[in-house]
């Protein structure tokens, strides 16, 4: 069983990770970038924002869906702040649909358990990184080259294989403290499985209530 990162750990390497991310030619050709909101990544979401980036996050438990913030808009002293989620409220736009269908959002990062050479990722159990991305294709805010990576604390995380469900997102690259691991040019298919979507999880995600509706209304 795959565990979380101790925090002393996630802390020491996070600097790093940004870092390696920082360093990629994807990274720095992107304009768009969803970064979830693990303390793993927080330095590079820190990054985005100083690199001219717009950075997208998804709300708590993706429930209010999703906010943008922009660069060179937050003062400095507020930006790790600001990439929390006690700072979306303040410093990002909450994202209405037709603010997501203007997006092209071309790299995915999201913290990982293990990841394998097949692209693979096992992620914390619940299924909000793939829910997040399959939510932002089908409201039309995905670039049509747009990748994903995961993002570990440690090389040993990298295995052989991981059973994939068909909602999973398959990742292009494994990013690392000691750099990115390329695995392939794997583009996420974003698709949403009404079917093993519980009622009462499509309502309380008020993006996914909105969708599920446009779809019935339209059938």
């Amino acid at each position: 069983m795959w565990r979380q990162p101790a925090e002393g750990r996630v802390l020491a390497v996070q600097g790093k990770l940004a870092e390696n991310l920082r360093r990629w030619r994807d990274y720095r050709q992107c304009k768009q970038i969803f970064l979830d909101p693990s303390l793993l990544l927080r330095q590079a979401r820190v990054n985005a924002l100083l690199d001219g980036k717009e950075l997208i996050m998804p709300a708590p438990g993706l429930v209010d869906g999703f906010y943008l913030l922009k660069p060179f808009r937050i003062p400095f002293k507020e930006l790790v702040a600001a990439v929390t989620y006690r700072g979306l409220v303040r410093h990002g736009v909450k994202l209405a649909p037709a603010d997501i269908s203007s997006l092209a959002i071309s790299l995915f990062v999201g913290e990982s358990l293990a990841v394998d050479r097949k692209g693979g990722r096992l992620g914390d159990g619940r299924g909000f990184f793939d829910l997040a991305v399959a939510l932002l294709g089908k409201m039309g805010g995905v670039a049509a080259n747009s990748q994903a990576i995961g993002a570990i604390d440690d090389s040993a995380r990298i295995i052989e294989e991981i059973p994939r469900d068909r909602w999973d997102i398959r990742c292009a690259g494994i990013l690392t403290p000691e750099g990115i691991v390329e695995l392939g040019d794997f583009c996420p298919e974003p698709e949403i499985f009404w079917d093993r979507l519980p009622v009462e999880r499509i309502k309380r995600i008020s993006p996914l209530w909105k969708l599920r509706g446009k779809i019935e209304f339209n059938d």
